[in-house]
């Protein structure tokens, strides 16, 4: 398993239309991605970090995102905008990605100059180099670092027992979020030395705690503000 630094660089300067749409309102900045997924039904969902006037921000956000249901909330001078959105073709390329050849991204995603995307991952070379490889036309990767995967280095990681770390490590070597699945409770208990009847109850907890830790880590603040839909 290593640790992949990459830059994303999309063809005009930006991945979907939505971030198009955000360059060309005043007042108003992209910063980065925090957690992102496909949905069973083909749409999407996010949670956005963006910077600028809460007023504004929230005025984007209702007039492209109304429809699909968010929440946005400030926390200082940061806005988290949680959504569901519909992604063209080259968001759904890009996710397929990272689902489908064990290639898991480490957020947030973090927007640089010309609207490139600073990604980190974790993958062995053979799902980075086969995933790489289907990365599609509209967008260039460059790969900048490349190094050993240190769990002890990693903030998330850190914050679970030794037991939850090596459960954790072990699910994800034996192919548990491959998809299709490559493994099962049992196999992963067999690992590591626990009942399977009580690795799935295990690993929610991890996944709790990630979910957690992608989405919130970083905001100490109480919010100042929610919009429901």
């Amino acid at each position: 398993m290593r640790q992949y630094e990459l830059r994303l660089s999309p063809q005009g300067g930006w991945f979907h239309p939505f971030e198009k749409r955000i360059d060309r309102r005043e007042g108003v900045d992209r910063v980065a991605i925090h957690r992102i997924r496909l949905r069973p039904d083909g749409l999407g969902v996010m949670v956005y970090e963006l910077a600028g006037e809460f007023e504004r921000v929230e005025a984007l956000v209702d007039e492209e995102l109304g429809d699909l249901g968010y929440w946005i909330e400030e926390f200082g001078d940061r806005i988290f905008v949680c959504s569901r959105f519909v992604p063209n073709e080259t968001v759904s390329e890009l996710l397929r990605v990272t689902r489908d050849f064990q290639v898991f991204l480490d957020p947030p995603l973090t927007y640089v100059r010309g609207g490139d995307l600073k990604v980190s991952l974790f993958a062995t070379e053979e799902s980075f180099q086969r995933a790489r490889s289907v990365v599609p036309d509209t967008v260039d990767l460059t790969l900048e670092t490349k190094q050993p995967f240190e769990p002890e280095e990693n903030v998330f990681l850190a914050s679970l027992t030794p037991k939850q770390r090596r459960l954790f490590e072990t699910a994800i070597e034996l192919g548990y979020y491959g998809s299709p699945r490559e493994t099962t409770y049992e196999e992963i208990g067999r690992e590591v030395g626990i009942a399977g009847g009580t690795v799935g109850e295990h690993l929610r907890k991890i996944e709790a705690k990630l979910v957690d830790h992608v989405v919130s880590a970083s905001v100490t603040e109480s919010p100042k503000r929610r919009q429901l839909q």
